[in-house]
C-alpha cells in the first residue's frame, strides 16, 4: 500500500534517494499491509532510536499503530536544547 512520508531535521538525510521533489517536501512510500511508523522507519534505514515522535495525518500517534493506505506520516528526530 502507498504512503506519503515527511521527515524532519536530521532524519531528512533518510529520503528515498529517487524521491522527487524538495527534502521538505512529503514522498510516496510502498509499505506493507499491517506496517507501523516503526516498521516504516527500519524500511528507511532509519536507526533505532532516531525517531522520538510521530505523527499520522497531522495527529500525535503511537509509532505501533497500524498504518492505513493513503496515510501521511510524519518522522521527528529527537530535539535539542530544553530548559536550564
Amino acid at each position: 500500500m502507498q504512503i506519503e512520508v515527511k521527515l524532519y531535521g536530521q532524519l531528512r538525510r533518510y529520503r528515498l534517494p529517487l524521491a522527487a521533489g524538495a527534502p521538505h517536501h512529503p514522498f510516496p512510500v510502498l509499505v506493507a499491509a499491517g506496517s507501523t511508523a516503526v516498521t516504516l522507519a527500519h524500511q528507511l534505514g532509519i536507526p533505532d532510536g532516531l525517531v522520538n515522535a510521530v505523527a499520522i495525518n497531522g495527529e500525535a500517534a503511537d509509532p505501533h499503530q497500524p498504518l492505513q493506505a493513503g496515510d501521511q506520516v510524519s518522522l521527528f528526530p529527537p530535539s535539542a536544547g530544553g530548559h536550564r
